[in-house]
């Protein structure tokens, strides 16, 4: 076959070139016109690109499935996806009293599809018992979800019938009883030290992983005190398994209305709030914060949340981003000297 020569060679390349060059260019004018029309309607404004959220959003729990704040989370959960316009999907990261969770939310993308919902213990507590991987200044609380009290119950043959006479037993015999707590550093600990030390009680604290293992060991009387949330215990009080004789807090609750509080038998000032929240990490872009909180907060509100946190002794809980900070704050400084005083903080 004849070699071909550079004129020849040049020539055949224009011609499959030139429709394609043509075409391109007819394409590259298109899509001018086109984002150039999309400017002007504003379909890719910075104001309305981010249609936040387009896929399931991951609420993670640092705590097991069934416990006190997994089914808060759940519930809120279920109530908030509708609003968001998105599945909110759990993740159960339980361990270290709270804080794998939590050091979990801070390294992740802080793109508004990772949150947590913990329990203050996590935040406020833990922190100080152990080095973590994460720092106060790596997250944001999106919003406060609930409040509730603490509750100390003994078993039906315990020698007291009321709070006065309960912490009078404790006090009169060091070391004598065992309780459980929900993981050291975690909200049992460090709530029922501000009871006992000021009385100079001293008892021996069970660490478990959490409320439904406490409960567990108590009823089988492995251990003679059970501490944590008053939802966990509520059900064996109503079956004559066990009685609650004092609150963390200073006031009662319904749900529980004849257990004494602090302020009952006059320690008023060493209450403590079990209270929950739904924190994002650090750097969440602004207005993904602002539409997670209005979404929470909304949904903490509704009846249908409203009605089973109520079965479940706690009420809703709905202040201001920065109340939320300062009151987190406040609760860290606070458990961060007791930690010292009780030799818990690490060097």
């Amino acid at each position: 076959m004849p070699a071909i020569g550079e004129d020849a060679t040049e020539k055949f390349a224009d011609m499959m070139w030139w429709p394609w060059s043509r075409r391109f260019a007819g394409l590259a004018r298109i899509g001018a016109v086109a984002v150039i029309a999309a400017l002007m309607a504003g379909v890719v404004s910075p104001a309305s690109a981010d249609n936040y959220p387009e896929r399931p959003v991951q609420l993670v729990v640092p705590a097991g499935p069934g416990s006190s704040t997994d089914t808060i989370m759940r519930s809120l959960a279920q109530v908030a996806a509708p609003m968001l316009g998105q599945p909110i999907v759990i993740l159960n990261k339980p361990g270290a009293s709270g804080t794998i969770g939590v050091g979990f939310v801070t390294k992740s993308e802080p793109d508004g599809y990772t949150i947590g919902g913990v329990p203050s213990g996590a935040i406020t507590m833990a922190p100080h018992v152990a080095a973590q991987s994460f720092q106060q200044a790596d997250y944001r609380i999106v919003a406060m979800i609930t409040q509730a009290a603490g509750v100390l119950c003994v078993h039906p043959d315990f020698p007291a019938k009321n709070a006065g006479e309960f912490l009078a037993e404790l006090k009169n015999n060091p070391d004598k009883y065992t309780y459980g707590s929900d993981g050291v550093g975690a909200f049992v600990q460090f709530s029922t030290a501000r009871i006992f030390q000021p009385e100079g009680i001293r008892q021996r604290i069970i660490p478990f992983t959490g409320a439904d293992q406490t409960v567990t060991a108590f009823l089988a009387r492995t251990i003679d005190i059970y501490g944590g949330a008053i939802a966990s215990i509520a059900q064996f009080v109503a079956e004559g398994k066990a009685k609650c004789l004092l609150l963390t807090t200073a006031r009662r609750f319904p749900t529980l209305p004849d257990v004494e509080s602090l302020d009952d038998v006059k320690m008023a000032p060493s209450q403590t709030l079990l209270w929950r929240a739904v924190i994002a990490p650090r750097d969440i872009p602004q207005d993904r914060f602002e539409k997670l909180r209005d979404v929470l907060t909304r949904a903490a509100q509704s009846p249908e949340f409203k009605a089973m946190a109520a079965k479940r002794g706690e009420e809703v809980w709905v202040i201001s981003a920065e109340d939320a900070a300062k009151y987190a704050q406040s609760e860290f400084v606070q458990m961060e000297q007791l930690a010292r005083e009780l030799r818990l903080k690490p060097n």
